[in-house]
């Protein structure tokens, strides 16, 4: 009877990699028993295809572009701009530091700031705007809860004729005058050379990795698992697997079914932290030594653990938050200057390892990791 559950397990195991959902890793169509299908497995899943996104808001500028000249300071300066900031998760660290670098950006110029909390509801976020209109603000920052859907709150701006800037990805409607957003791409690149380099400093030979997106579809964060495979791609290593999950719970599930049904594997790259988080638990749940996580963005738990000799998480690329909350409000200050502004705007990450832990805590989250 145990013989016959634990081939059960296996059994589902290895069924549940070869179809996945539509998010952040992708979709892959169920493999058949044909000489492609065969010489695919051997060399790893099929790359993800290209984004229609980004083919629609082209090549993304540096955050050089947004810099103000002295006119455009000077007129900033004289009109004295009121700016509202949109939050989607008003209560976690990430957002908190956003949004202390557009109020005090702001303030900088003599301007006034005033921020709403969505609390994750889409349907009070729009209220939200909604009442930054009747404020009489001259420009929003937003990050949307469903950045896709947000698109009616674009357009009543755009009627209110206010500039939006945003993070997290492009609406469906409604015109926009600047995105924002941390390097995803870059930010997966180096994490896929970091793994890669750990995997080869360790001695290990399998060239076996897996993939942790998101089951909702957020721009960025296909960005993210992008750049990671095309990175370990170009060091010859295959992905064999893509899982998908929104919690660590979830995060663990998945990787201990892949760690299971792909036993060949040797680390994997969750899309934000939490997965990663679930990533590191399947790892130690496996009691395995050679499965290595790298992923993007940092938080206490990460920080802390990498500080304290983490050997399973060794390696993030940290988004530098106060950068991101300045550079998003001085696209918009740039427009109400009247200054030219790139439609896409990528923000440089911060590669973050045990090494240099404490003083990349510091930049990402404007205080020391022991506070």
């Amino acid at each position: 009877m145990k013989k016959r559950k634990k081939f059960a397990s296996i059994l589902g195991s290895s069924l549940l990699m070869i179809g996945l959902l539509a998010g952040c890793g992708g979709n892959q169509e169920a493999a058949k028993e044909t000489p492609a299908a065969q010489k695919e497995a051997a060399n790893g899943l099929a790359a993800l295809p290209p984004l229609k996104e980004e083919k629609a808001l082209g090549k993304a500028a540096g955050v050089e572009s947004l810099e103000l000249t002295p006119e455009e300071i000077e007129k900033i300066k004289a009109m004295k701009p009121f700016i509202g900031y949109s939050v989607h998760f008003g209560d976690i660290a990430s957002e908190k530091v956003i949004g202390q670098a557009i109020k005090e950006t702001v303030e900088s110029f003599g301007g006034k700031y005033v921020q709403t909390d969505a609390q994750r509801n889409l349907n009070k976020q729009m209220s939200d705007v909604e009442s930054l209109i009747l404020q009489k603000v001259n420009g929003v920052v937003a990050i949307g809860v469903d950045t896709a859907a947000f698109g009616p709150a674009v357009k009543k701006l755009n009627e209110a004729k206010i500039p939006i800037v945003l993070g997290g990805g492009p609406p469906n409607q409604g015109e926009f005058t600047s995105l924002v957003d941390p390097d995803g791409y870059g930010g997966g690149f180096e994490a896929g050379k970091a793994l890669v380099k750990k995997l080869q400093e360790e001695g290990i030979k399998s060239k076996s990795l897996a993939t942790m997106g998101l089951r909702a579809y957020i721009l960025t964060c296909e960005q993210r698992v992008r750049g990671f495979e095309d990175a370990v791609r170009e060091e010859g290593y295959k992905i064999v697997a893509r899982g998908q999950a929104d919690t660590a719970d979830q995060a663990q599930q998945e990787f201990e079914n892949i760690l299971t049904a792909h036993p060949d594997v040797v680390g994997g790259f969750g899309v934000y932290e939490t997965p990663a988080i679930g990533m590191e638990a399947a790892v130690r749940t496996s009691g395995r030594d050679d499965v290595f996580v790298v992923t993007h963005d940092l938080s206490d738990h990460l920080a802390q653990g990498m500080e304290k000799g983490n050997k399973i998480v060794v390696f993030t690329s940290s988004q530098d938050l106060y950068a991101e909350g300045k550079y998003k409000t001085l696209a918009l200050l740039k427009k109400l200057a009247g200054g030219e502004v790139p439609k896409y705007v990528t923000v440089p990450t911060l590669p973050t390892s045990p090494e240099n832990v404490k003083e990349q805590y510091k930049t990402v989250f404007q205080k020391t990791l022991a506070e």
